[in-house]
């Protein structure tokens, strides 16, 4: 089967969660939790803060939104010139 046959739910990976803590974030993606903090704290992924409504003064929680980093993935990836995007392929013998 070739890439281009695949349909693009064939290449999605999907998590059950939309919005993960950024340490179970740091662990999908093979980087530390304090890598994850520095991209929140420059705003180099898309994350949202939860926190009690109860208690609006109380320390809110990060999450990071797990659809909007992939859709940037897919962008950046597919930005790529063709020849450098399919170059893995090689390796498999395609």
């Amino acid at each position: 089967m070739r890439l281009e046959d695949l349909c693009p739910e064939d290449l999605l990976i999907k998590y059950p969660l939309d919005a993960v803590t950024p340490s179970k974030f740091a662990e999908l993606v093979g980087k530390s939790t304090n890598a994850v903090e520095i991209m929140i704290g420059k705003n180099k992924c898309p994350w949202v803060e939860m926190r009690d409504p109860a208690k609006p003064k109380a320390r809110a929680e990060k999450y990071i939104y797990i659809p909007d980093w992939n859709e940037g993935m897919r962008k950046a990836f597919l930005k790529r010139p063709p020849e450098l995007r399919h170059a893995w392929l090689s390796w498999l013998g395609f």
